[in-house]
């Protein structure tokens, strides 16, 4: 009994800790810099993350389903996403920013798909 008080300390400690290492912190990822094609940045990022766009145009659209912050490194003027199919972004969860980027082609530049929920 003399060793069960010694012991409890140092386990709680250690669950403590790795609950905490466990949490990552959100990440700044640039376009075309760590991925090419944004579409390809959102498939990879965690919720909280946000991704800069550096000045193209980007032919693609995109669809996003988790908390991202999109934006542009430098405004509307010189960051272009030309949609290549019927919606240029696809929005799908709460909490996403799009933000200096202009939108361009397809049939909506941004759809927002929400869905009903019954009870």
């Amino acid at each position: 009994m003399m060793f069960k008080g010694k012991f409890v300390f140092p386990v709680f400690v250690f669950l403590i800790l790795t609950a905490f290492a466990s949490v990552s912190a959100a990440k700044t990822i640039y376009v075309p810099d760590d991925y090419e094609k944004i579409q390809w940045v959102v498939n990879h990022a965690s919720a909280g993350d946000t991704i800069i766009v550096r000045d193209e145009t980007y032919y693609e659209s995109i669809t996003v389903s988790k908390q991202l912050t999109i934006k542009s490194e430098n405004g509307t003027a010189n960051c272009i996403v030309n949609g290549t199919g019927s919606d240029v972004f696809t929005l799908e969860a709460d909490g996403i920013r799009v933000e200096g980027l202009t939108i361009t082609g397809g049939r909506r530049g941004i759809y927002i798909f929400f869905q009903t929920i019954t009870r």
